[in-house]
């Protein structure tokens, strides 16, 4: 199925405007950092994925004294980890992972991420900005809200849009703030003309109403508020009267059920459905940057863990790799696109005494493209999933090295991107942008 829909630059939304600025968060798209149309997603997997099962296994053959494989609690398919080539070197993958084989050329894998906590508020908070939160509040900007300014967006409708996670924009203008949704479901009802109709001549007596208000916020704020609000009601009335809509209908489009494996296209948390709202979001030029809850329900402490740990990494993952294949039939290589997926820690290497995992610090953070070095970067210790410190220029463990914290890695996706990386304060792993 092929929908064409238009695409929209600041020229059309400027001459349209007039619709209500009061439903969502637009302000000024004076803002414009350098750059070529970059792309963000950020995919989040809820309550601490295991990474033995994932980006970081081990050798079912080997004897580890600090770790519990389960391998005898798994189903057959979970067992055996996969030897993958990444930059040139083989790593082993976790079974859950097998879908994400044919993107691994573009894929940086970070290991051995010190997550600084095993507490799921603090791990969110964390994740949500890669900056150390205050306890349990974020500090700073979500990591979708910085990188949505890699490049200028004042052609796009939606510049930011974060899909069940809360999203902080603390040192940028109003207009990258993140359109928040609680689900992926959302999109239909934000793009469904409001109800009832209002005749023409009606429509035409509140638009000039509209263009007539000029807004009481003094010019000292910064931007004419009313050039403000004129690009703010243009933006909405694209958003409502745009063929929109039709995109995210799942219900009717067979060929995107079939490609993403939706069990129900109507639903609003399923790994498919959510990794296709976010296809679309980018497809139709509405947004190019998306930040997601991927996938839920992995705080599995207890005999559960056998059986839903695995399934919902792995529906998780092949939703990823499905988006992926969407994302590189227009940017092949990813090379203005940077896909991050992570959780906010990982689970024990020991099993406790039902037969689960608990929450561990030694977590592990996927990138796709974003201009970074292919391969592997860090590593635990292979005994017992403990944090390994790392040569920051070869990603090999080295005792004179440090270990890796998420501020790191948010360091490196900025300067990737040719933002600052000052507010991460830290260094980026310069050795690892390409």
């Amino acid at each position: 199925m092929t929908i064409e829909l238009p695409r929209f630059s600041r020229r059309t939304l400027l001459a349209s405007m007039g619709a209500s600025a009061l439903v969502l968060p637009f302000a000024s798209p004076s803002f414009a950092g350098g750059g070529d149309g970059r792309r963000f997603v950020g995919l989040y997997f809820n309550g601490g994925w295991d990474v033995l099962l994932g980006p970081d296994p081990r050798d079912p053959a080997g004897t580890y004294e600090g770790i519990d494989l389960g391998t005898n609690l798994l189903a057959a398919p979970y067992r055996d980890p996969i030897p993958v080539m990444m930059g040139g070197e083989e790593v082993l993958w976790g079974p859950t992972m097998a879908g994400l084989v044919p993107h691994a050329d573009v894929m940086t894998l970070f290991r051995g991420v010190n997550m600084n906590t095993v507490a799921h508020p603090a791990g969110r908070a964390y994740v949500n900005t890669f900056i150390p939160p205050a306890g349990v509040v974020p500090k700073g900007d979500s990591l979708g809200t910085r990188l949505a300014t890699a490049s200028p967006y004042d052609d796009l409708i939606l510049p930011n849009v974060s899909i069940g996670m809360p999203t902080f924009n603390v040192a940028f203008p109003a207009d990258v703030t993140g359109v928040g949704l609680a689900n992926a479901r959302e999109m239909t009802d934000l793009l469904e003309p409001l109800s009832p109709t209002l005749s023409d001549e009606t429509e035409a007596l509140l638009r000039a109403a509209q263009d007539e208000l000029e807004g009481c916020v003094h010019e000292s704020y910064g931007r004419k508020p009313v050039e403000d609000l004129n690009i703010a009601r243009g933006r909405m009335r694209q958003l409502v009267e745009g063929t929109f809509a039709s995109a995210f209908d799942f219900n009717a489009d067979a060929d995107l059920q079939a490609r993403y494996g939706m069990v129900n296209p109507s639903s609003s948390s399923e790994p498919a459905v959510i990794a296709a709202t976010v296809s679309r979001l980018m497809e139709t030029g509405l947004s190019r940057t998306v930040t997601a809850q991927l996938q839920r329900s992995l705080d599995t402490h207890g005999p559960e863990w056998a059986v839903n740990q695995p399934t919902l990494m792995e529906q998780g993952f092949n939703a990823l790799a499905v988006l992926l294949d969407d994302l590189r039939a227009t940017d092949p290589n990813l090379d203005h696109t940077t896909v991050a997926v992570y959780s906010e820690f990982a689970r024990t290497p020991k099993l406790n005494g039902r037969s689960g995992r608990d929450h561990w610090f030694a977590g592990s953070v996927l990138v796709f493209g974003g201009g970074l070095r292919r391969g592997a970067f860090g590593a635990t210790v292979e005994q017992t999933l403990g944090l390994e410190s790392v040569n920051v220029e070869t990603g090999l463990p080295d005792p004179e090295g440090k270990v890796i914290l998420p501020e790191d890695i948010g360091a490196t996706l900025a300067a990737a991107a040719g933002l600052s990386a000052e507010p991460f304060r830290t260094d980026p792993l310069s050795a690892w942008i390409a």
